[in-house]
């Protein structure tokens, strides 16, 4: 009897030894089995521009010890376009510092098999979107790897259906998303875009994440699929700067970076949440501007590049003028009465301006119909418009942006009388249905480098009604910057594009570009400089000096000083 016992412990003992050792290893770390911290990591963002290599070996290596799959999905943008299909793959192997890293053969021969990619051994011969960042993914997460690259003008359902397949045939698996963030800016302007990038992130938010200012939305969208499929919803923020701000230089064209993680345990605190704009002044597309850069009005903007209104909530224009729907000669030097070619709207959305203000004295140009015109070809391109030739209106002249803090803007056209009563109600109104208000007035006096007593007396008025933020246009220069109980008030933007040239002053202009949040309003003053026409940023004692005719940054009356041109004013 006392050796059956024996026997049927012993058998017991091993079954459950092999169940331990078996089974679990069945369930090791991945989708459905958290880790015993507790923690699944299904994403991890990270750069490929090497100047943040330690932070992206730093981010990689904790997470690491926090959790390691069997296979890291490394996902870049295509930098250099190649290969035959949107979504490419390799059978590869990659001779690193440390040793060799190979592809996982028999996941590369499915995802090719799949049609969704194709597999393209040369389209990663010089990709250093992932072979910038595949040492530190061997050394700290795998060294398994499921390389893909992405073409930046790959459709978002390619990118789902990519996104399916990963769900169904990766059980233990990480996406390693090689994504660089804003590019080639002013580090203000990278900063608004990192601030609307890092919101879309945490709020899974894919439209967002779509429109961001990286260069691969493509890439962010895939991983904000798969953290969101894996109920990682928590985006933890771990490093954000660009290389302006590291080298103490506020002119540098930048790279900036975002790394950070998904996981279903949150732990960072949620973002502040904020509403992101790019303003920038009067734009005018007939006359010398049409004639000197006819056929093809984009190349007004080869100095200024397609991606500083991109990535924010309300990217916005004044725009000088109508639009016709028929092609047409325009009109010659010296005329006054603007009819703009029907590529202009076209041109607004590559330079990704989503919102233009109508509120100025040339809209009406080509008459009631031609305004109607010009607000049809607008609808056609997808661009919001608000404000109109004369005075105000309580529904025509504003737009609502639904941002993460909704804010109202209004455009005034404030050269003739208009009912200030209704436009104080509005603004009481907006306020107290929980709007941020913009007030975007044209008005003052053409080429007066300061605000006139009528604009202040206005700015009072506005502000006493419940305006936050007062930003003008009309005098084709800028103007002063004040401080009005508390509120911020730019008087003029100055001209944008336009072809004044006589004077220095008529060829310059200001972008503002701020944030907003529920306590504070953060506000950068970006000069403009106009050769030939074309746009571009001023930078160095140029821009100091440009600066210094606006606002004393230093002075540090009603606003703090963030940098050489970037103030933040408590609300």
């Amino acid at each position: 009897m006392k050796k059956i016992i024996l026997i049927i412990i012993s058998i017991t003992l091993i079954a459950g030894s092999y169940y331990f050792l078996f089974m679990n290893k069945a369930l090791a770390p991945g989708k459905s089995s958290p880790t015993a911290s507790g923690q699944n990591i299904p994403v991890v963002i990270v750069p490929h521009f090497n100047d943040f290599a330690s932070k992206r070996a730093e981010l990689l290596k904790q997470v690491g010890s926090i959790y390691k799959p069997e296979t890291a999905i490394v996902v870049s943008v295509n930098h250099f376009n190649t290969g035959n299909t949107n979504i490419t793959t390799a059978e590869k192997t990659w001779t690193l510092n440390g040793g060799n890293v190979s592809a996982d053969s028999i996941l590369v021969k499915k995802l090719a098999e799949s049609g969704i990619a194709s597999s393209d051994e040369n389209a990663f011969s010089q990709e250093h979107g992932i072979t910038n960042v595949l040492p530190d993914v061997r050394d700290n997460i795998s060294g398994n790897i499921l390389p893909i690259i992405i073409k930046d003008t790959t459709p978002r359902d390619q990118v789902d259906k990519l996104e399916s397949w990963i769900d169904s045939n990766c059980k233990d698996c990480m996406i390693i998303a090689s994504v660089d963030f804003s590019h080639y800016q002013l580090g203000a302007i990278a900063k608004v875009h990192d601030q609307f990038s890092i919101q879309a992130l945490k709020n899974i938010d894919a439209d967002k994440i779509w429109a961001a200012e990286t260069d691969s939305p493509q890439t962010l969208y895939l991983a904000q699929k798969v953290a969101a499929k894996n109920k990682a919803t928590n985006f933890n923020l771990f490093y954000n700067s660009n290389s302006g701000e590291v080298g103490k230089n506020d002119d540098a064209e930048t790279t900036s970076v975002v790394l950070g993680y998904y996981s279903i345990k949150a732990v960072e605190k949620k973002a502040e949440a904020s509403t992101s704009f790019v303003i920038a002044g009067d734009a005018m597309f007939d006359r010398n501007v049409w004639q000197t850069y006819q056929p093809d009005l984009k190349n007004i903007f080869s100095n200024f590049g397609t991606r500083v209104f991109r990535g924010v909530d309300a990217p916005i224009i004044n725009l000088e003028g109508p639009v016709s729907s028929t092609s047409h000669p325009g009109i010659q030097t010296g005329g006054m009465s603007f009819n703009f070619q029907p590529q202009v709207p076209s041109v607004l959305k590559y330079l990704n301006v989503g919102e233009v203000s109508l509120a100025n004295n040339h809209t009406n140009n080509a008459g009631a119909s031609g305004f109607t015109t010009t607000k049809s070809m607008l609808e056609k391109s997808d661009i919001k418009y608000f404000g109109q030739p004369e005075g105000f209106d309580k529904d025509a002249s504003v737009l609502r942006i639904f941002g993460p803090v909704p804010t109202t803007f209004i455009g005034i056209m404030a050269l003739d009388d208009f009912d200030e009563t209704a436009l104080e109600a509005k603004i009481k109104s907006e306020k107290a249905a929980g709007q941020t208000v913009i007030i975007f007035p044209h008005w003052g006096t053409e080429y007066a480098p300061k605000h006139s007593s009528s604009q202040e007396s206005m700015a009072k008025s506005w502000i006493s009604a419940g305006a936050d933020i007062i930003i003008g246009s009309h005098p084709h220069v800028t103007e002063d910057f004040q401080i009005v109980n508390g509120k911020p008030v730019e008087y003029s933007l100055g001209n944008f594009v336009f072809d004044q040239f006589f004077s220095d002053e008529t060829q310059q202009g200001l972008v503002v570009a701020g944030t907003i949040t529920k306590d504070k309003i953060t506000l950068s003053f970006l000069p403009t400089v106009e050769k030939t026409i074309k746009p571009q940023f001023m930078v160095g004692e140029q821009k100091i000096n440009k600066i210094k005719t606006i606002l004393d940054i230093n002075s540090e009356q009603g606003f703090k000083k963030i940098s050489s041109d970037t103030i933040e004013i408590s609300r």
